[in-house]
């Protein structure tokens, strides 16, 4: 699919949402965000983000936050944080810095962290395509993970293996617990090879999951349980536990 469709219709522009949960750099996904993530300490004035356009030809952003509602537009996005500046245009392989600002808001829990999303919009220029009729624009819309993050926890998130433990072990599944106040976003889970049947789910902060694994599919190598995560820099991590008989 290209970026700019010709139509016939009575309409001057047709404009089309297409979502994406994580950022890679792809024919559709030309306007970049350094990382993965955002972690926003609560004791920072602010957090810096790095946009880069990675097209030959300008984008028009918006950018904004939510607090769960994955159909949320600049007008209709909730949640206690402002970016600056929340709209603008970033050139052809030109970078752009967007600041990020806490509101302050009270209530929020200080013995875990709180989740909520980043998102950008990219419009492309309607003449991209040198086309003087009727076109039809797609508009990506990026939505990136926002973790709030409370001074006051004690724990170490660079030690967050330590902090899970395992229980209903067997070939079609395992019962994980989170045991830190930190999210944990899963990226593999695998007894003695069995993996997981869907995509391995984010742990919430002192919260238990059951993932159910492929039966059938062990590898007589494997003897452990192999975990994955996405660290806070967004690179993926791994950890195998033995499995006590």
């Amino acid at each position: 699919m290209s970026r700019l469709l010709n139509k016939d219709s009575s309409f001057c522009q047709i404009w089309v949402l297409l979502f994406s949960l994580l950022i890679c750099p792809s024919v559709y996904g030309s306007v970049v965000m350094t990382g993965s993530r955002v972690i926003y300490p609560s004791e920072a004035k602010s957090v810096d983000v790095q946009l880069r356009n990675n097209d030959d030809f300008p984008y028009i952003i918006q950018a904004w936050f939510d607090s769960g509602d994955n159909k949320s537009t600049p007008a209709t996005g909730k949640a206690p944080f402002v970016v600056a500046p929340p709209a603008f245009r970033i050139a052809q392989k030109e970078g752009q810095v967007l600041r990020i600002f806490f509101t302050g808001e009270k209530g929020l829990p200080q013995d875990r962290e709180s989740i909520f999303y980043f998102n950008f919009l990219q419009v492309p220029p309607g003449n991209v395509a040198g086309d003087k009729g009727n076109q039809m624009v797609v508009m990506l819309k990026n939505r990136m993970k926002l973790f709030y993050r409370p001074a006051s926890l004690k724990s170490n998130p660079k030690k967050i293996f330590d902090y899970l433990t395992f229980s209903n072990i067997s070939s079609s599944g395992i019962r994980i617990t989170n045991n830190s106040p930190y999210y944990v976003s899963l990226s593999k889970v695998a007894v003695r090879g069995a993996v997981a049947k869907k995509e391995p789910p984010m742990l919430a902060p002192f919260t238990t999951t059951e993932v159910a694994l492929k039966e059938g599919k062990a590898k007589r190598s494997a003897q452990g349980i192999e975990i994955g995560l996405i660290n806070d820099y967004g690179a993926v991590v791994t950890h195998e536990y033995p499995i006590q008989h």
